[in-house]
């Protein structure tokens, strides 16, 4: 997407709608804000292709019908009946963020879009849905579950980048969604993902990669398959790479409080989806298997960056964790 003033006014308009929602002590401010979001992430969403018009026309339908569920919650709040007013605004939150079950919108929309408007999409439209569902205050063990099973298992049998990286998001939402209650936690590991799927985001798109098959037939250098490998890993968890850090701060939460089945369900599909990562580093390792791999004079600056971010970070935050 070429960076011009339009883009810089529906930016700042989409970032608007959500400090407005977030600032908001009243439900209608808070659809106000949302619904400025969405329309402000629209136009950028639709580019000179058919798929890309259909793609937010199907995004546009599917927001609609979430923030109408929305509004229907807050006028049974309203009415102050015994009503569940909370299980219906969770449902049209998970509708919008694209939580499994409620998934299947995000895979068929995804290859319309470009790696950035994909990053707005699956990073800064969730903040104000998870800062909604942190007030409801609501057990979701059923649905962390699911999601988490559904974000690993379909992502093993994709081959378009795109549709990884969505599986990857429904996944990691699985995590945020647990540590909801805990605002400081989710907005952690928000952040740490979100620095990771946008350098991730920015070598695919410098190199022109959409599917799986062009790791190996495109001419890719040295160094950005060196690039790519490290960010694998570290969108795939390993140790200690950035991934690697919400992940194991969840884990030890789900450990304090004893929840044993959803450390066995996290810890089980974590491994899953570090074998579909795996998958794209053999493909990028192997089809150079002949050349040497550590050459650290030969890095770029965006490999060194990319590099210390990821291999730093973790040993830093442990360290800051057990000074105070």
């Amino acid at each position: 997407m070429i960076i011009n003033s339009t883009s810089i006014l529906f930016y700042s308009n989409m970032l608007l709608g959500v400090v407005l929602s977030m600032s908001s002590n009243n439900w209608v401010m808070i659809w106000v804000g949302l619904e400025l979001s969405l329309m402000t992430i629209i136009p950028m969403m639709n580019s000179y292709s058919s798929i890309s018009s259909e793609c937010t026309m199907k995004y546009y339908i599917v927001q609609s019908m979430s923030s109408a569920i929305f509004i229907l919650g807050m006028i049974l709040l309203m009415i102050n009946r015994n009503y569940n007013y909370k299980l219906i605004i969770i449902l049209s939150m998970m509708m919008k963020m694209g939580v499994a079950p409620f998934h299947m919108w995000v895979i068929s929309i995804i290859e319309g879009l470009n790696y950035m408007i994909m990053f707005n999409m699956l990073t800064i439209m969730k903040i104000v849905p998870m800062i909604i569902i942190n007030n409801m205050n609501m057990n979701l063990n059923i649905i962390i579950i699911f999601t988490l099973f559904i974000g690993s298992m379909l992502g093993m049998s994709q081959n378009s980048m795109r549709k990884i990286l969505a599986y990857s998001s429904i996944f990691n939402m699985g995590f945020m969604i647990y540590c909801s209650s805990n605002l400081s936690l989710w907005m952690l590991y928000l952040l740490l993902y979100s620095i990771n799927l946008l350098m991730l985001c920015i070598i695919l798109m410098m190199n022109n990669i959409n599917y799986l098959n062009q790791l190996m037939i495109n001419n890719i250098n040295l160094k950005t398959k060196i690039t790519i490998w490290i960010l694998m890993l570290s969108m795939g968890g390993m140790p200690p790479m950035l991934g690697f850090i919400p992940k194991f701060i969840v884990i030890e939460i789900a450990i304090m409080f004893n929840d044993w089945i959803i450390i066995m369900v996290m810890i089980i599909t974590s491994l899953l989806v570090m074998f579909y990562y795996n998958r794209l580093c053999f493909i990028l390792s192997l089809s150079s298997s002949l050349i040497t791999k550590w050459k650290i004079s030969s890095l770029s600056w965006l490999t060194m960056n990319i590099m210390i971010v990821n291999f730093l970070t973790f040993p830093l935050i442990m360290l800051m964790k057990y000074l105070t």
